[in-house]
């Protein structure tokens, strides 16, 4: 059984006859080591800040109910204004990595996989 995840189903992908090894030297490439520092400047931040702050709402749950408990706007209290907050946090980190992807990583993915297929045929 095949699983397939994103929309690449029933399409060809680029090297796919290619031998493991060609792929292998393309990790080895500066300009992947460049991919992998991009994306680990934005990455590990968000992970921070995702981490956090769901850590430290659970945290605030456990330990400081009656804080949690302070009403803020009529029926709605701090507890739920930092739970929505939370979901609000998960969404914007989702879009902003989004598009630092498609800024920032899309073209240097691109370029990792023309110089692999570059150095394919030269070989």
């Amino acid at each position: 059984m095949t699983i397939y995840f994103g929309g690449n189903r029933g399409r060809s992908h680029e090297g796919e006859g290619a031998a493991p090894g060609v792929w292998i030297d393309g990790t080895k490439t500066a300009e992947f080591k460049a991919l992998v520092d991009a994306k680990q400047r934005v990455i590990v931040p968000m992970m921070v800040i995702s981490i956090v702050g769901y850590l430290g709402l659970s945290i605030l749950a456990g330990f400081a109910r009656n804080l949690l408990g302070i009403k803020v706007l009529g029926a709605v209290n701090l507890g739920f204004l930092l739970i929505a907050g939370n979901y609000l946090m998960s969404w914007l980190l989702g879009i902003v990595y989004a598009r630092v992807s498609a800024d920032r990583h899309d073209p240097l993915v691109k370029l990792v996989i023309d110089r692999t297929a570059t150095g394919r045929r030269s070989r």
